[in-house]
């Protein structure tokens, strides 16, 4: 038996989703997706704060802090998205909301890195758990003898009804030694909507072209069965007749997470978010002018479309940049041409 035998029965007989058992993935935000992709390597937590390339913590700093150095020493890759922390820091959540209030445990725009999990299950120091590495970890192993014997029904698993027998198996990880390199072992880049991969290539194509012209083709959006959709988000950002128009997300989940955290959290009302909106128009990539606009955003409001007027576009511009920070965390960077009003990516 191989890891590739084992894998195809993970998809026919032990997975829902037939695609999640070909790949292992890692989970990030855009700004440390765009240094991955830059640098072309996965480093370990200790090595990207080290080189300081990790622009965005991700996870609970009272997990980091009990998790073995050993762990955070390794590159640490999920066996399926939709993991029980992605629950708690996917997309942008108001301070209050969040997991054990650690204003660290935040994931602004959530981006997948899908790695080909036979190639990697076969590189050297390569190991795996059942279970997360989180805090003192559970075991690790390696080989195919042992990686048959994980509970990938449980792995898997992402039903309601068994949450309570599945939840630890869903946080099952991949480790690997220090670092990763990108391209012999990706797959897919996903994202969860247009304007997230927008931002994606557009911040990637200032930070490194070639890196844009190597990946621009597997960065994809896909909604199904890997984004929870319950963070607060930008579904739509566009610049027209010196309008800047921002379409904020509208989704059950969002409203969901929202009262159900509050209700857990003992909070009665939420502050506004401060969303910081810079806009630079340029011309041949010099710029021409600059602008930013403060405002607030009500958390609780519904389908909440923003207009912002007064703006004058240069008459030799030629493009537009817009970035939109909910309080300092980038959630939306847009390009677009201003003669056509059309989105460049």
């Amino acid at each position: 038996m191989t890891y590739i035998d084992i894998i195809q029965d993970n998809v026919k007989n032990h997975s829902k989703v037939l695609w999640w058992p070909k790949f292992a993935y890692h989970y990030t935000d855009v700004t440390n997706a765009v240094s991955i992709l830059s640098t072309g390597t996965l480093y370990s937590r200790h090595d990207a704060t080290a080189l300081k390339i990790m622009s965005n913590d991700n996870a609970s700093r009272q997990v980091i802090d009990v998790t073995n150095q050993d762990i955070t020493s390794m590159v640490r890759l999920y066996f399926r998205p939709l993991t029980p922390t992605q629950y708690y820091n996917e997309g942008y959540k108001h301070q209050a909301l969040r997991y054990y209030r650690d204003e660290r445990a935040n994931v602004p725009v959530p981006i997948f890195f899908l790695f080909d999990l036979n190639k990697l299950l076969s590189l050297p120091g390569v190991k795996f758990s059942e279970k997360s590495q989180a805090g003192h970890g559970s075991l690790l192993h390696s080989g195919v003898d042992e990686f048959a014997k994980l509970n990938f029904d449980f792995i898997y698993d992402n039903s309601y009804e068994r949450i309570n027998e599945a939840k630890d198996y869903r946080h099952a990880e991949i480790v690997c030694p220090a670092s990763l390199p990108v391209e012999p072992y990706i797959r897919k880049i996903l994202c969860r909507n247009s304007q997230d991969r927008s931002t994606l290539l557009n911040l990637l194509i200032e930070s490194s072209p070639n890196a844009f012209l190597k990946y621009q083709n597997i960065i994809k959006e896909y909604k199904e069965d890997i984004f929870e959709n319950n963070g607060i988000f930008i579904s739509e950002c566009l610049y027209y007749k010196n309008k800047i128009c921002i379409e904020f997300s509208d989704t059950y989940e969002s409203q969901r997470y929202i009262d159900r955290m509050m209700q857990k959290n003992n909070v009665t009302e939420l502050s506004p978010i401060r969303v910081g909106i810079s806009v630079t128009w340029y011309k041949s990539n010099s710029i021409l002018n600059q602008a930013y606009v403060d405002t607030l955003y009500d958390p609780r409001g519904r389908g909440r479309e923003l207009i912002l007027k007064g703006f004058k576009t240069p008459s030799q511009s030629d493009k537009i940049g817009i970035k939109i920070h909910f309080d300092d965390k980038l959630v939306c960077y847009a390009v677009q041409s201003t003669g056509f009003s059309e989105l460049l990516f």
